[in-house]
């Protein structure tokens, strides 16, 4: 219960910024971020962008490919729990504008299902399931981080979703984030940020290419932090602590700035506390 409530403070507090009418200079706080979400370089691509704040985390959704360039969420130590069970089937965001298409994220075998609705009562809550055929398709937020809560079928909805191939998915991926479920028993609290990187280069294409080229997880706590880069091709026995990267190098693949608040610098030694002895 204790949860419960903490989670719909936090949930009460953003819905009070958001629902805000904003002056330019308002800064608004999203508990999801630890000091301060992502911020684009480009001021054009931050306009192409609308962000979804939701319990369990808060994403930019590209309007371009209806993606998110970058996820973030926070993960406590009751949060965490057994995913293996929990149906995973997935669902359109409402609270995305019509103009945040679902292109690039629903292939031609895909089909959107539209449940018969007895009544009108059952209509003001009923979301349409949407089955995807594609097996690589993959969570940003993994279950297995907030299984412990109430709120683990946000996961499914498509602004959580992004084209991992399925060895990379099941593969370092997978075993990071378990190694973050890991350290949030041992420290309490875990920021993530994670999303695609579309050239390793940090080229700014005008448009972007069919699917990302790697993708990117930022892990934090307020005094250190440690950050990868997993390239698409990586083989499913590949070690996530052989992926180690930098935030600036990350910044530079992404155009994005990573905690933008952050007033002390802190250590990228994390990797330790994720056992990678380096």
């Amino acid at each position: 219960m204790k949860y419960i409530v903490n989670f719909f403070i936090q949930w009460a507090s953003i819905f009070c910024l958001l629902s805000t009418p904003m002056a330019s200079a308002q800064i608004v706080h999203i508990a999801h971020c630890l000091a301060g979400c992502p911020q684009y370089s480009d001021a054009t691509a931050s306009l192409n962008n609308e962000v979804v704040v939701r319990q369990l985390f808060a994403a930019s959704i590209n309007n371009e490919n209806g993606l998110a360039d970058w996820l973030a969420y926070r993960v406590l130590a009751d949060s965490v729990g057994v995913a293996s069970l929990l149906p995973r089937i997935w669902y359109k965001d409402e609270l995305l504008s019509p103009n945040a298409a679902l292109t690039g994220l629903i292939d031609n075998t895909s089909q959107i299902i539209e449940p018969e609705l007895r009544n009108a009562e059952e209509a003001s809550y009923q979301i349409s399931e949407i089955t995807i055929l594609s097996e690589d398709q993959g969570r940003l937020v993994p279950m297995s981080s907030f299984a412990g809560t109430p709120y683990w079928s946000e996961l499914n909805y498509l602004s959580n979703m992004a084209p991992l191939p399925s060895d990379l998915r099941v593969g370092s991926w997978s075993r990071l984030d378990q190694a973050v479920n890991s350290l949030v028993d041992r420290v309490g609290e875990v920021f993530v940020i994670s999303g695609p990187i579309h050239s390793l280069q940090g080229d700014s294409a005008a448009e972007l290419p069919a699917s990302p080229v790697a993708y990117f997880k930022i892990v934090a706590t307020a005094s250190s932090h440690a950050a990868f880069v997993f390239e698409k091709d990586l083989p499913v026995h590949a070690r996530f602590c052989a992926q180690l990267s930098s935030i600036a190098t990350i910044e530079e693949q992404t155009g994005l700035s990573f905690f933008p608040r952050q007033q002390n610098t802190t250590a990228s030694n994390l990797h330790a506390e994720l056992a990678c002895d380096l």
